[in-house]
């Protein structure tokens, strides 16, 4: 039916069609365009239309590639959640993550006892020790968000039989464990796939093994020797925990490593080999932590103290290592001062920024507002309050992902 012809003898314009009549390729290339996760999150509230298009795995990939994921908060490792807290940016998200999943782990099988060791790409990596010697315990993969889980296969008796007299890396455990950064092109064809690290320090040399949700199966990584890492060094002792402050950048897993010359000991997850990369030269830091610092290059953050005036942070970079060969060419970028008050430890890299955490003893104003207790800082010296302390007996783990809207299934 042909629409009446306005007082002025024009012809009306036709009414433009509804958003929801628009094909999903037209809305995805519209949305895709918002500027903020917050954006997506209203959007998908807004219509079917726009939540089917958000939803859809494909989209979210898009999503998650644009936008860095969040810092939500810490898991502690009986089980439980702390939450970021405003003014932090992810407050907001936090709320809806905690309201949403289960971080009681309830949904996972019997008995009990579950222990958090690692959390990432909204998985979270738990063991569960149903006694024996302590060294191959029973592992499992959740998502507490959707309350899917996978518990792992053991590692088989022959590749086992590698791990002799591991030493405890602290109380009550005898291996390390961790999960491996999902690839965004490997997230593509199969978004549910993960991998799992196991290592254990033992006298001679260092073990580790490798398990892959996509073969069901362990795998054994060769086996450097202490005295390959380091020649100054060919045993570790009970008394010396060798590695130390993992983390992760450009496909690399680093641990600072103690020695007469200090060094990173790094795993690089694409060759499946260990390699070792030198420390700036001269050492003087207590404690340090490597996180990506952009243009093919790597950062650090040093922790010095001088006794009874402050804590030096200091920030170096360099250029990345290339095909497991290590560079002396440390850059100084900056520093910065941490008042003695604070007794302080790292918790995490997130996007790099370092977390640590200051028990505050007393309040200085000119470094921090009060009550603040964990901070993001970034390479710039760039500081932001996350949450109030978190008791340190809980061994506090990073969480980062993405409110429960712009979340698919992990498991």
């Amino acid at each position: 039916m042909a629409l009446p012809p306005r007082p002025d003898g024009r012809l009306p314009e036709a009414p433009a069609p509804p958003v929801d009549g628009l094909a999903d390729d037209i809305l995805a290339a519209i949305l895709i365009r918002l500027p903020t996760l917050a954006d997506f999150g209203r959007s998908a509230a807004a219509c079917s239309a726009f939540r089917r298009v958000i939803a859809d795995p494909a989209f979210l990939r898009r999503v998650h590639a644009l936008h860095p994921s969040l810092l939500l908060g810490f898991l502690t490792f009986r089980g439980g959640f702390r939450l970021t807290e405003p003014p932090y940016a992810s407050a907001p998200a936090a709320r809806a993550v905690a309201r949403a999943a289960d971080f009681t782990y309830s949904f996972l099988p019997g008995p009990s006892g579950w222990v958090v060791r690692d959390a990432r790409d909204g998985r979270v990596l738990l063991n569960q020790n149903g006694g024996g010697d302590g060294i191959f315990t029973k592992l499992g993969v959740c998502d507490p968000l959707f309350r899917r889980y996978v518990v792992l296969p053991q590692i088989p008796e022959d590749l086992g039989a590698a791990v002799q007299e591991p030493h405890l890396l602290d109380l009550e455990r005898k291996f390390e464990v961790f999960l491996v950064p999902s690839d965004q092109e490997v997230a593509a064809a199969a978004q549910t796939s993960f991998r799992v690290v196991w290592m254990a320090l033992c006298p001679t040399k260092l073990v580790t093994f490798i398990f892959s949700s996509v073969s069901g199966q362990w795998h054994a990584v060769a086996s450097p020797t202490w005295n390959d890492l380091d020649p100054a060094k060919s045993r570790v002792t009970m008394t010396c925990r060798l590695l130390y402050f993992r983390s992760y950048a450009y496909g690399c897993f680093y641990w600072m490593m103690m020695s007469i010359t200090p060094n990173f000991v790094v795993l690089d997850m694409a060759r499946m080999e260990f390699s070792l990369l030198k420390y700036p030269s001269p050492f003087s830091g207590q404690a340090s932590i490597i996180v990506e610092a952009g243009e093919a290059r790597i950062g650090m953050f040093s922790f010095n103290a001088r006794f009874g005036e402050s804590f030096d942070l200091d920030m170096f970079s360099t250029v990345r290592p290339n095909q497991g060969e290590g560079t002396n060419e440390w850059k100084t970028m900056r520093g910065a001062i941490l008042p003695h008050q604070y007794r302080y430890k790292i918790l995490g890299v997130v996007n790099a920024r370092l977390l640590i955490q200051g028990d505050l003893e007393f309040v200085d104003e000119d470094f921090l507002p009060p009550n603040v207790e964990v901070l993001s800082i970034s390479l710039n010296i760039d500081y932001e309050s996350v949450c109030g302390m978190i008791d340190e007996a809980l061994h506090p783990l990073p969480l980062i992902g993405y409110p429960p809207s712009l979340s698919s299934p992990s498991i």
